[in-house]
């Protein structure tokens, strides 16, 4: 378990500095300009160089990310679910119901 959130924790690290820096280079190659026509505001934006293409591949990265972390979250709840079942001789809503009230039992005296 301690494997997979060092994993996860890299993983998150690597990919919000690669999205920062991403989002520094495409600022700095992006230009822009507001025009007042009859009354109106019109914005244009001018990119130069491959500020599309990083884009690309940060938003890419991110949604790779999050399924990633989607998976395992769904993979861990598993592994706890079949866990439970293992050790319980009652149904696992009971159990489940149990550790609910008692965390909350213990949020809400604090």
């Amino acid at each position: 378990m301690l494997k997979i959130l060092i994993f996860l924790v890299v993983t998150f690290l690597v990919t919000n500095v690669f999205n920062g820096v991403t989002n520094i280079m495409t600022t700095m190659h992006t230009s822009g300009e507001e025009l007042v026509l009859s009354g109106t505001y019109q914005c244009s934006f001018n990119s130069t160089g491959d500020t599309l293409l990083l884009a690309s591949i940060a938003w890419i990265l991110a949604i790779v990310c999050e399924v990633l972390a989607l998976c395992l979250a769904v993979w861990i709840a598993v592994q706890h679910f079949r866990e439970l079942r293992r050790h319980s001789a009652g149904g696992i809503i009971g159990d489940c119901f149990t550790v609910l009230m008692k965390t909350h039992t213990l949020y809400f005296t604090r």
